[in-house]
Parts: C-alpha cells; structure tokens; sequence
C-alpha cells in the first residue's frame, strides 16, 4: 500500500506492519499456559480458540517450544493465552520476557464486571480496573451463550457463538494482538523543552478554540476524562509498578485529543507527466520520499494522476498526553508536536518540563492526519485556487478532534467525507492506525467526484475505538456538530456511541 509506506518512511517506522487481518494472523504467534483454573466453559472455550487461531493462519507454538532457556519466560514475539484466576507470583505477566515483548489473553468465565447501567466513563474505569488486577492485556468474557472482548482503550467487543468464533477472532482479536497498544519511544522523538509561549507566537485565538472546546466537551459528558492508575485496585506494588511502567510511569489513562493544525506554505502539485525532468524522473517506484534542493517530495495517485507534492515541515498544538481534555490548563496542558527535519519533535510549554511530557499514544494518527491534510490540500489548490479545503489550511489552520464514539449514520457533514469502517479494529497509538488514517483520507476525497473544491475535511472512524474528525471546523464547532448528533440521536432514544 503505496500511501501506508509514506506514512511509515515519514515517522521512521521501519518493521514491516501488516495491515490486513489474513496477513495480521500469518504473523501472529501463539502459546497456552496451563489453566489456573478451568471451568467446563472456559476449557471448551480455549480448545475453540486454538483450533480457529490454527484454521486463521496464526501459528500455535507449544509451551515447551515457547520458552526461552530458563524454561519459565516466553520467547519474545509470542502471545500467552492465560486461562482462569491465577495465583501472585505464577501469571503470564511473571513470564513474559519484556514489557511489550508478549501481548497477554485472559480467558475468564462470566460477563464483564460492568455496573448495570454504566456511563460510558464508569465502563471504561472498570475494564482498566480489569486490566490492573489480571494484569492481561486483552481479556475475555466466556459466557453461555457469546463471549466478549475488551481492551485498554475501553473497547468492549461483544462477539457471537464462542463454539464458532473463526470471524470474530480474524476480525476482532487477531488486530488487536496484533497491533499492540505502545506509546512511541521516547527516545525517538526530539525534545524542545519550555519553549513553547503560546501568546508570544500568535496563538491566542487557538488557545481560546481549545478551551472553549473542552466545556463543551464536559457539558456533553461525551469526551472520556482521565482514569488515575492510583485509584484501581492491585494485587500488590509489584504488579502496580509493572502497570505503571506499561504506561510509561504516567499518572493514569486519558482518552481522546484535541489538535490544531497550524496553518502551512502549501504549494499547489504538479502532475508527474508535466513536471521538470529534476521531478518527473526520480525513482518513485522505489522510494516514497525524495529530497531535492533542500526540500522534500512526494508522488500520490489522485484522481487517476500522479501528482508530485512539496512537504514542508507539519505543525501542530495538541493536548498533552494524560491531562484531562475537557478541564485544560492552558499553560500546561497544550504542547506543539510536529514532523520537522526529519524527525517527530515535540515543543513543551514554559511551565512544564519535557519529563512532564510523554509521548501521546495518538502521536503516529495526528501526524498522519496533518501530512494527509497537507498532501490533499496540495492537489486541491492546483486543480483549483478557490478551493475551500487549501485556503483553510494556508488561512487559518484546520482542527482534529478524536472522542470514543461514532457518527450518527443519520448525520452527515458537508463537505466531509467518511471513511474507516470497513477497516480492522485497531487503537490510534498503532502503525495500522496512521496508514488507515493517510490511506483512508486519500481514498474518501475521491469519492467527492468533481466537488473537490467544496471539500472541507474527513471523518475517520476507528472500528471499537473512536472516531477522528479533521477539517475547516474550528475544535468548538467540531464539538458543538457532535453535542447536536448526540441530541439528535437521543430524541430518537438510539445512544450516539456504541461499543461495537
């Protein structure tokens, strides 16, 4: 997938990430522990799963092969299927051989312990609860009749006949165990620290769109706030320093991001057959990136052409990683993340330190967006100068807004185009994730046909995540459109998200 490897070469992701479920399990590897505990459920259940991960391609390696020399830790790269409650000491946790190096499945008997009548906050607190206390990245929910998924980012995947799971477990669970829940190193990212004076630059008014934006976001109750890991319960502070260390020693878990892209020098594409030898000759069936004379190109399909476009240097506000988006403070909790020289570098605010701020999981999906944003806006303008979509971004910058709900099918936006469903379910802080989100946009504006210069921006879904919207709506219209969806929604007494 020609858009996937640019968006990879541009965030130096170098492994090879597969991107369809077949392909997902031909790479997966698999092992059983002993069980903890059985249940007659819970047995059958398992002996289901590894037959169907076997008939889906994903290889089933016995313990014995599984183990590294010490003959108790797992070999890197192999998911453990932990069955029942264990005992401290004796968990998969205990035996994986690094921190993401052995993504863990519990297989539990009984429905999710989610209070009857849940809100969407309650829901998630309490399937983080889960993870805190099994210390199993994924577990699962046997019960008599169906079993259920759930995840780190709150998903809760309600799946049908568990004797017969062969498309629930190539669509749901193999994306998920595949594409792993990781923040980007830190070390990867080039760090700017206190530098940032968003008064001094100019940014006033989006600082103002940013906090407006969080209240309407509290008012609806929508965007999910933060989830503290001192307020779940642990077995002991070992295994709450091993949670603590997962999430990169952050305080707690938040949910959802509000970004402003800064407005850029975007230069109109040039259509490969048309333009100078110096362009129109580089070897764009083998590289996705060229620089020439201190600038850096690129070649996408449009519109049955091949377009060379201009990447300047992307620029965007966001908030900070575990802050709560719907209470900002505005001299914290707003950075300015981008793609420059290269490299994903990070500007901190004055007031906070760079130890202060890790990485966002959502670090690889913004980024896609703001390059996509770029790439369509390039062509837009050289197809037409009026275009709304281009002058937006040169003008005043376009937003992104990411919640854990989905777009009403009976709401439409205009100008935006939707696009996401039909793709495997898998968090934003994944590779996957910035390739369906880069591919995605580039696909959808090309089913505006010859209305290109209305187009205003795209609405990304994210199967059992969330949903992405960027375009010419400022953050406060972006969260003022979904509080009407969601009203709308109700007066149909149908719920605006789902968790499917």
């Amino acid at each position: 997938m020609k858009n996937a490897d640019l968006i990879f070469d541009l965030l130096g992701i170098s492994e090879e990430v597969p991107l369809v479920e077949k392909e997902m399990a031909r790479k997966l590897k698999v092992t059983f522990l002993p069980p903890h505990t059985r249940t007659a459920r819970t047995e059958e259940f398992a002996s289901n799963l590894k037959r169907t991960f076997a008939k889906v391609g994903v290889q089933v390696i016995p313990l014995e092969d599984a183990l590294m020399e010490d003959g108790r830790k797992v070999k890197p790269g192999i998911v453990i299927i932990e069955e029942g409650e264990g005992k401290n000491g004796n968990l998969a946790i205990d035996r994986v051989s690094g921190l993401y190096q052995n993504p863990i499945i519990g297989i539990n008997d009984g429905e999710p312990p989610i209070p009857e009548q849940a809100n969407l906050q309650e829901t998630l607190d309490s399937i983080v609860g889960v993870l805190a206390w099994n210390l199993a990245h994924v577990p699962v929910f046997v019960e008599h009749d169906r079993w259920t998924i759930c995840t780190m980012n709150g998903a809760i995947v309600k799946c049908g006949d568990w004797k017969n799971p062969e498309k629930d477990v190539l669509n749901s669970l193999v994306p998920k165990l595949s594409a792993q829940v990781v923040p980007p190193k830190r070390e990867e990212i080039v760090y700017r620290e206190k530098v940032l004076d968003a008064e001094e630059r100019g940014y006033g008014d989006y600082i103002e769109d940013f906090m407006s934006s969080a209240k309407v976001w509290r008012d609806n109750g929508l965007m999910l706030a933060h989830t503290s890991i001192d307020d779940l319960e642990y077995r002991n502070r070992y295994y709450k320093r091993i949670v603590s260390m997962y999430l990169d020693n952050r305080t707690g878990m938040s949910y959802g991001f509000l970004v402003k892209q800064l407005p850029a020098e975007v230069q109109p594409a040039v259509e490969r057959k048309n333009a100078d030898p110096g362009l129109k000759d580089l070897a764009w069936d083998k590289l996705n990136l060229h620089q020439t004379d201190g600038k850096n190109y690129t070649c996408v399909d449009l519109f049955g052409k091949e377009w060379i476009v201009e990447l300047p240097d992307v620029w965007v506000l966001s908030t900070r990683s575990g802050c709560n988006k719907t209470d900002l403070n505005p001299e914290k909790d707003i950075l300015r993340l981008g793609l420059h020289e290269g490299s994903i570098t990070l500007e901190t605010p004055k007031k906070i330190s760079a130890s202060a701020c890790r990485p966002s999981y959502d670090t690889f999906a913004i980024l896609a967006h703001a390059v996509g944003n770029i790439i369509i806006a390039s062509v837009l303008l050289a197809i037409d100068r009026n275009a709304v979509f281009p002058a937006a971004l040169m003008e005043n910058g376009l937003s992104i807004s990411h919640w854990h709900g989905y777009p009403d099918e009976f709401s439409s936006l205009q100008g935006y185009q939707l696009h996401g469903y039909e793709n495997p379910p898998v968090s934003c802080s994944t590779p996957q994730s910035a390739a369906y989100a880069l591919s995605g946009k580039i696909k959808a504006i090309e089913k505006n046909g010859s209305s290109n210069s209305e187009y205003r921006g795209d609405i990304h879904v994210e199967p059992h995540h969330g949903t992405n919207i960027a375009g010419v709506m400022t953050l406060t219209e972006t969260a003022k459109w979904v509080d009407k969806m969601h009203k709308e929604f109700l007066s149909r007494k149908q719920p605006v998200v789902s968790d499917e």
